[in-house]
């Protein structure tokens, strides 16, 4: 979680949208590792305020009208559990030694980093 702006510069502008999403998600986040592959809500774990705030980053320096995308296909922009959320966890603890990860499943459809800089560099939202 994003508490407060990090110390490093944003790249400059002429370096493209890839290079400034992915220090979004590594600088301002914390993402150390995260690759213009990573879906912002499956792999890097960017949901509620945080969402909010890496597409204010995005309408802050590149376009405002990021805003009018279909966020909410993607990324829980809301904070909270589902009601659900009891069973989930009970699935999670059950099933975590074979999968491997404990995570809180997410329905949303996948948007990665590198489709976010391409619409950005586009000017214009197209399905991924």
């Amino acid at each position: 979680m994003a508490l407060f702006a990090k110390a490093s510069e944003p790249p400059p502008m002429s370096e493209g949208a890839e290079v400034y999403v992915l220090w979004i998600a590594r600088e301002w986040h914390g993402i150390t590792n995260a690759s213009l592959d990573d879906a912002i809500d499956h792999d890097l774990d960017i949901v509620g305020e945080d969402a909010v705030e890496f597409i204010e980053r995005i309408a802050d320096r590149l376009d405002e009208r990021v805003w009018d995308w279909p966020w909410s296909r993607f990324v829980e922009l809301r904070e909270g559990l589902s009601l659900l959320f009891p069973v989930m966890l009970i699935w999670q603890l059950l099933t975590w030694p074979f999968r491997g990860r404990f995570s809180y499943p997410s329905n949303k459809e996948r948007l990665t980093l590198r489709h976010i800089a391409f619409v950005l560099e586009r000017g214009e939202w197209v399905d991924p």
